[in-house]
C-alpha cells in the first residue's frame, strides 16, 4: 500500500502508527491531521507533506496471551467506558460537565440535537438558567465534533462571568479578547500573529467586536458557533444609526457565515414587532424558511425558539404531579418615615432645579432635570452619597470657573459623579452642555450647593439605615441566615460597611465594581461560610451572577428606578436551584420623597403587569421610556401620598398594558417541543450511561488507591501522593474534593471532564497498554457457579453524514468449554456481577483458558456486534427523520442523509476470562 493510499484511507476514527506510537484520527483539515494517542488520549498534529509517507494504518491487535493485573484490567475497562464518545448516548455534554440541569433545561439541548445546523433563540425568563442551557448546547457540539471554533459575544460587564461559568460548569477554557487583554496576549504571540486566529474558544464584548478596526478581524474567522448573550441588544433598532444598529449589522453578518447560532436573552420583545422579528431573521439566514412572503410562519419558528416564563415551567411540573423547582417569593415593601430634617433636605434638593436653572420646568434644559433627579437619587440613597455628589459637583464648578478647558476634560462622569460605577443609559448619553455653562450661573449653583451641604449637616439622623438595622435584627420580619443587601452606589456601600458592624453581631462583607474577580470570589466564599452574615453589593452583582446558593434573603436598600433592574436583582436568589423553600425580598423606600412617586407609578405598575402576564416587558427598562416617565413624575406633586393627573397616568398605563399583551401574544411563551416524561427519559438514559456520580467516585478512588495514593476523608476527600506513583498533570496533594454536584461551596466537584479525572484516565490507560503490564487480558471471578466464560470488549466506529466520528462499545460473550455464544444482555449481566479478584487457578490453567479464548472467531464476533449496533443507530435516526418531516413539513436539505452512517470497523479492546467463584 502506497503512502497516498494510506492517506486516502485515513478517516475520522481510523488507527495509524507514527512516531513509534499508535494514534486515532480525530479529524482531517486539508493537509493537517488532528489525532490522539491510543494509550493516553494525548493530542497530536501531523503535517502530511512532511510525515505522510511515514504513517501506517494499524489496529490494536489481539490482547496478549499472558494475563495481566486484574485490578488494572478492571480500571482500564472502566476508564475506556467513561471516556468513550458513545454514538447512541443521548447527551455527551451532560457526561462531560459539572452541571446537573433540571429536566426543563434540557429542552433547548433536545431541540438542538434535532438540527444539523443549530439555530436557536433561547428566551427563557430571568432565573431559569439560560447560561446553563446555552452552555450544554455548546459543549455538546464541541464533544460531538460538530463545532471547534466558538465565539461568545456579550456585554462587557458579563465577559468574566461567562468565562467563569463555561470553565466551572463545562471545563471550557475560553479566552477573553478585549482591548486591554489583547495588549497582554500580543506579548505571548509570534510577531504579526492574529489573536483572533490563534484561539478557538473566544469571548468578546459585542461593543468591542463591532468597532471599525476590530469588526473585519472578527468576520474573517471561520467560526463554527456564535453565541450572542443579551441578544436583544442586536435587534434591528428603529433608526439606521447608533450603537445598536452597529451591533445588529455585526450579528447579521455573522449569522450569514456560521452554521450554528445561539441567541440568548430574557427580553427578546421590546414591544415593537419588527425589532422582535429581526432576531428570528438572524436565525433564518440559514434557510430555515421561518418567513414566507414577509410573514412569520409560527409553526416553523416554534422549532427554533424556546421561551418560557417561570409560570410556564411551574405549570409544566404541576401537570405532571411534580413539585416546582422554584422557591416561593415573599416580597414586601418597607416604607421609611423620614425625620423632619430629612424632609427639609429632600425639599431643598427638589428646589435645586428651580433655584439654579428656572422655576418653569418647561424652560429647564433636559440635562438640568437629570442633574436634579440624580441628586435626589443620591439623597434618598444615603447622606454620604449625597455629600460626595455635592462636593464633587462643587469641585467641578470651581474648575469650570478657573478655566473651561479643564472642565471639558471631566465629561459626564464628573457631572454625575458615578465613576467608576456604570452610568445609567440616560446618564451615559448626557452631553457636556451643562458643564460648559456660563460662569455667572456656575457661581449661583456653587452658592446653592453650599445651602444643600448646610441642610445635610443639620440632618443627623439616617432613618433608612435605622430601618435596615431593625429589619436585620428582627428574625420574624426577615428570617435568619445570610442576607444580600443591594445599593446602587459605592459611596452608600462604604457607608453601610462602616455603620452596620457597629450595630450588628454578625459579619458584614462588601463587593463592588472596582474589585477584581478574584477579590469578589474570596469575599463570596467567606460570606458563604457564615451561618448569619450580611453582604452589601452594588449593581455589579445584579446581572449574570447566580447567588441562590449564597442567600435566600435580599434587601433593596436603594429603590431601583428601573423595573427591570429590580427584577434582575431579585433573580439573583429567586431562581432555579435555590435550596430554601422561600425567598424573602424587602424593598426600602422613603415616604414623602420622590421614591414614593417612582414606587407607586412605575414599579407597582410593572409588578401588576408581571402578576397578570408573568413577565415584565423589556420596554420598562428602555432608556427612552424611563426618561419620559421619570420626567413626567418629576413635575408632579410627589411630596405627599397623592399624585396629580392620576387619569393621565391611568391612560398611559392602559396603553402600556396593551403593549405588554402584544409582547406575550407575539412571543412563544409556554411552547415546548417535548413533554416532561420525554425529557426525563432522555435525562435518565444519560445518567445510566455512566452510572451517575457514584460510578465516577468509585473509579477515581479505586484508581488513586491502586497507584498508591492516600485518600483521607469520607466525602469531601483529600488525596496525597505520599509514596504512591506520580500521575502526570496532578499535584502531589489536592482537595477537598467531592463527586456530589450539590457539594458545599469551597469543595471542588469532580466530574468526567474535570482535569483530575482526565489525567487519571490517561495515566491508567498508559499503564494498561504498556507491554510491561499487559492488562488487556485478565482473569476475574464472578459471583456465580458458572463454567469459564470469555468476555470480549469491543469498540465499533462509525462515520456520520457530516464527517463526525462516533463510537459504540459493546461486549460479546462465549462459554469456553462448549464454545456457546451468549447474548449481549447475558454478557452485560456477567460483567456487572464480576469481582475484582483473580480466581484460584494455576499458571498452566490460565494459559490454556486464554488460548481457548483467543482462538474464537474474534473478527466475526466483533463485526456481528458492530453491525447490530449500526442497525440500531440507523433505526433511531430514521425515526428522527420521520419526526422532523412531521415538524418541518418539507425536510431541510441538511436532514436528507441523517441515517447515512458509514461503518469504519471495530477494535477488540480487551478480553476478560470470568471464572465462577469456588465456594
Amino acid at each position: 500500500m502506497t503512502p497516498m493510499d494510506v492517506v486516502e484511507l485515513l478517516k475520522p476514527g481510523a488507527l495509524f502508527r507514527a512516531r513509534g506510537r499508535d494514534y486515532r484520527l480525530e479529524r482531517k483539515e486539508g493537509e493537517l491531521l488532528f489525532a490522539r494517542t491510543v494509550d493516553s488520549e494525548e493530542e497530536a498534529l501531523f503535517y502530511l507533506p512532511l510525515e505522510g509517507s511515514s504513517l501506517k494504518l494499524t489496529t490494536l491487535g489481539y490482547p496478549p496471551e499472558s494475563p495481566g493485573d486484574p485490578a488494572l484490567h478492571d480500571l482500564l475497562l472502566r476508564a475506556l467506558t467513561l471516556s468513550a464518545l458513545h454514538a447512541d448516548a443521548p447527551f455527551l455534554a451532560l457526561q462531560r460537565s459539572r452541571v446537573v440541569p433540571a429536566n426543563y433545561q434540557l429542552v433547548p439541548l433536545l431541540m438542538a440535537l434535532r438540527q444539523p445546523r443549530v439555530r436557536l433563540l433561547i428566551a427563557d425568563d430571568v432565573g431559569l438558567g439560560k447560561t446553563i442551557e446555552a452552555g450544554l448546547i455548546t459543549k455538546e457540539l464541541l464533544v460531538r465534533g460538530k463545532a471547534r471554533r466558538v465565539l461568545v459575544l456579550a456585554p462587557a460587564h458579563l465577559l468574566a462571568q461567562w468565562q467563569e461559568a463555561l470553565r466551572r460548569f463545562f471545563h471550557l477554557d475560553f479566552v477573553v479578547l478585549s482591548g486591554s487583554n489583547l495588549k497582554r496576549l500580543a506579548r505571548t504571540l509570534p510577531p504579526g500573529a492574529n489573536p483572533w486566529t490563534m484561539h478557538d474558544l473566544v469571548i468578546a464584548s459585542i461593543d468591542y467586536a463591532k468597532q471599525d478596526g476590530v469588526r473585519p478581524q472578527v468576520l474573517f474567522q471561520d467560526w463554527d458557533l456564535v453565541l450572542v448573550d443579551e441578544a436583544h441588544m442586536a435587534a434591528r433598532p428603529p433608526t439606521e444609526k447608533g450603537s445598536q444598529m452597529e451591533r445588529f449589522r455585526l450579528v447579521r453578518e455573522l449569522a450569514r457565515r456560521v452554521p450554528h447560532l445561539l441567541l440568548a436573552t430574557a427580553t427578546p420583545h421590546n414591544g415593537y414587532t419588527e425589532s422582535f422579528y429581526s432576531l428570528l431573521e438572524h436565525l433564518d439566514l440559514a434557510g430555515l424558511g421561518l418567513f414566507k412572503n414577509g410573514t412569520l410562519d409560527r409553526e416553523a419558528a416554534k422549532k427554533h425558539v424556546v421561551q418560557r416564563r417561570r409560570r410556564d415551567v411551574e405549570d409544566w411540573f404541576r401537570r405532571e404531579g411534580k413539585r416546582s423547582p422554584f422557591p416561593e417569593r415573599e416580597a414586601k415593601e418597607v416604607a421609611v418615615e423620614p425625620s423632619r430634617a430629612e424632609v427639609e433636605l429632600f425639599e431643598a434638593v427638589r428646589r435645586y432645579q428651580a433655584e439654579v436653572f428656572d422655576p418653569d420646568p418647561a424652560k429647564v434644559p433636559q440635562l438640568g432635570r437629570w442633574l436634579a433627579l440624580h441628586l435626589m437619587r443620591r439623597a434618598t440613597s444615603s447622606p454620604k452619597a449625597l455629600e460626595k455628589s455635592l462636593k464633587r459637583r462643587k469641585t467641578a464648578l470651581e474648575t469650570l470657573v478657573a478655566g473651561p478647558s479643564q472642565a471639558t476634560q471631566e465629561g459626564p462622569a464628573a457631572l454625575f459623579d458615578t465613576a467608576p460605577e456604570r452610568l445609567l443609559p440616560e446618564e451615559a448619553d448626557a452631553s457636556l452642555e451643562l458643564s460648559l455653562a456660563d460662569q455667572a450661573r456656575a457661581q449661583a449653583e456653587k452658592a446653592y450647593l453650599e445651602v444643600l451641604l448646610q441642610h445635610l449637616k443639620r440632618s443627623r439622623r439616617d432613618s433608612k439605615l435605622e430601618a435596615l438595622i431593625e429589619l436585620l435584627k428582627d428574625p420574624l420580619r426577615l428570617g435568619q441566615g445570610r442576607v444580600l443587601v443591594f445599593t446602587r452606589y459605592k459611596d452608600t456601600l462604604e457607608h453601610l460597611l462602616q455603620s452596620l458592624p457597629l450595630a450588628l453581631s454578625q459579619p458584614v462583607f462588601g463587593v463592588h465594581g472596582e474589585m477584581s474577580e478574584r477579590e469578589r470570589e474570596e469575599v463570596l466564599l467567606a460570606f458563604s461560610q457564615q451561618k448569619q452574615a450580611v453582604l452589601v453589593a452594588t449593581d455589579v452583582f445584579s446581572e449574570g451572577l447566580n447567588l441562590q446558593h449564597y442567600a435566600a434573603r435580599l434587601v433593596h436598600y436603594d429603590l431601583p428606578w428601573n423595573p427591570n433592574r429590580l427584577e434582575q436583582r431579585n433573580g439573583r436568589i429567586d431562581r432555579f436551584g435555590q435550596p430554601e423553600p422561600t425567598v424573602r425580598l424587602r424593598t426600602l423606600y422613603y415616604q414623602r420623597s420622590f421614591d414614593v412617586a417612582v414606587f407607586k407609578l412605575l414599579l407597582e405598575k410593572a409588578e401588576r403587569i408581571r402578576q397578570e402576564l408573568g413577565v415584565v416587558p423589556a420596554f420598562f427598562g428602555d432608556k427612552g421610556y424611563l426618561r419620559q416617565n421619570l420626567e413626567a413624575l418629576w413635575v408632579q406633586d410627589w411630596r405627599g401620598e397623592r399624585l396629580g393627573q392620576a387619569s393621565l397616568f391611568q391612560q398611559v398605563e392602559a396603553e402600556e398594558a396593551s403593549m405588554a399583551q402584544r409582547v406575550v401574544q407575539e412571543g412563544f411563551y409556554g411552547h415546548s417541543e417535548f413533554s416532561l416524561p420525554d425529557v426525563e427519559r432522555r435525562l435518565q438514559e444519560a445518567v445510566d450511561r455512566i452510572g451517575g456520580h457514584q460510578s465516577l467516585e468509585s473509579f477515581v478512588l479505586d484508581g488513586l488507591r491502586y497507584l498508591g495514593w492516600q485518600i483521607q476523608g469520607e466525602g469531601p476527600y483529600t488525596a496525597r501522593q505520599g509514596v504512591g506513583e506520580t500521575i502526570p498533570g496532578l499535584e502531589s496533594t489536592f482537595g477537598p474534593f467531592s463527586f456530589d454536584p450539590e457539594a458545599p461551596l469551597g469543595v471542588e466537584v469532580l466530574d468526567l471532564a474535570h482535569p483530575v479525572v482526565e489525567h487519571l484516565v490517561a495515566h491508567l490507560r498508559f499503564r494498561a497498554y504498556r507491554d510491561l503490564d499487559g492488562a488487556r487480558t485478565a482473569f476475574l471471578t464472578v459471583a456465580a457457579a458458572t463454567p469459564p466464560v470469555a468476555l470480549y470488549h469491543y469498540r465499533a466506529r462509525f462515520l456520520g453524514p457530516q464527517g463526525e466520528a462516533m463510537e459504540h462499545q459493546f461486549r460479546q460473550a462465549r462459554r469456553l468449554l462448549d464454545a456457546q455464544e451468549l447474548s449481549q444482555q447475558e454478557a452485560e449481566d456477567l460483567w456487572n456481577r464480576r469481582e475484582k479478584t483473580a480466581p484460584l487457578l494455576s499458571t498452566d490453567q490460565m494459559r490454556v483458558l486464554t488460548r481457548m479464548a483467543l482462538q474464537a472467531p474474534l473478527e466475526a464476533m466483533g463485526e456481528k456486534g458492530a453491525l447490530e449496533a449500526l442497525k440500531k443507530l440507523r433505526q433511531e435516526r430514521e425515526t428522527l427523520r420521520s419526526d422532523l418531516v412531521r415538524a418541518y413539513g418539507t425536510l431541510p436539505e441538511a436532514f436528507h442523509e441523517l441515517d447515512k452512517l458509514e461503518f469504519l470497523g471495530q477494535e477488540l479492546l480487551a478480553v476478560t476470562v470470568l471464572v465462577g467463584r469456588i465456594r
